[in-house]
């Protein structure tokens, strides 16, 4: 009944994804009949462009608005396309000069500092793209945690004090804004324990802990810092808890592939801890 259910699941998401793809194969093989009937119209090249963009077609994309713009279809939106369909295509110069000509007319253009930072990024120059991300950030009308995610792993990766410190901000800002987002508290935790600084990393985790519906594996990641910590008699006491949550856990959930996995994974935790 399980493998069945799966299959379900599977067979599911498989088909919202090609029935997603026909859906624009369909689409665009209808702007392409009015193209046909219009050839002259610049705003059904740059349709099929946007069509072919959404289908990860970008040099098809390219094509069309390139029809587009001679056709005399000028627009911020469809520069922007052109940037994003070129950054795809790694063309990160031609990329970079849309990009600084919006950022003249409109220089708090949230999607064009993000992705003019995704390149800076993809180049190692995280300092640049740090700045860029964090300059989204406050232009931005409505942040989402992944803003904050990007902007906090660019200042880590110049790897100073720092950008350290920066990264942490960042996060600990998020939080502020969003509230409770497991996410960013998970990226605030991983930076701790890379820095060593596993105090602040436990303190965190017990945050994880106190907000989490499902507190298991919360359980099971305060145990594995405080082993780090060599504090072995908490970590005992850590793993425990996990087991109890575990084992609180409805029977079809505890009996899921992945949580024999997670169990086995708690058992051989609680056998090393006894020796």
């Amino acid at each position: 009944m399980r493998f069945r259910l799966l299959y379900i699941l599977s067979f599911v998401l498989l088909s919202t994804v090609l029935n997603a793809h026909g859906d624009l194969h369909k689409r665009i093989q209808e702007v392409t009949e009015e193209i046909h009937k219009n050839p002259d119209s610049a705003n059904l090249y740059f349709k099929r462009g946007k069509l072919y963009y959404q289908h990860s077609n970008y040099t098809n994309s390219l094509k069309d608005f390139k029809s587009s713009s001679k056709l005399g279809l000028e627009s911020v939106e469809q520069d922007f396309y052109i940037a994003k369909s070129n950054y795809h295509l790694e063309n990160y110069s031609r990329c970079k000069r849309i990009i600084k000509r919006i950022l003249k007319e409109d220089s708090g253009n949230v999607g064009v500092l993000k992705l003019l930072a995704d390149i800076y990024f993809k180049k190692s120059k995280y300092e640049k793209a740090a700045n860029l991300y964090d300059r989204a950030i406050l232009n931005s009308e409505a942040t989402f945690p992944e803003d904050y995610i990007y902007a906090s792993k660019a200042w880590y990766a110049i790897d100073t004090e720092y950008g350290h410190k920066q990264s942490q901000s960042i996060l600990i800002e998020g939080i502020e804004k969003l509230g409770d987002i497991i996410v960013l508290y998970n990226e605030l935790i991983s930076n701790y324990i890379d820095m060593q600084d596993l105090d602040s990393a436990v303190k965190f985790q017990n945050k994880v802990i106190k907000i989490s519906n499902r507190k298991e594996r919360a359980y099971l990641e305060l145990a594995n810092i405080q082993i780090q910590q060599e504090k072995f008699e908490e970590a005992k006491i850590s793993i425990d808890k996990a087991e109890d949550s575990y084992k609180k856990l409805p029977h079809r959930i505890r009996n899921a592939k992945f949580m024999r996995e997670f169990y086995s994974e708690l058992k051989t935790k609680k056998i090393e801890l006894k020796k």
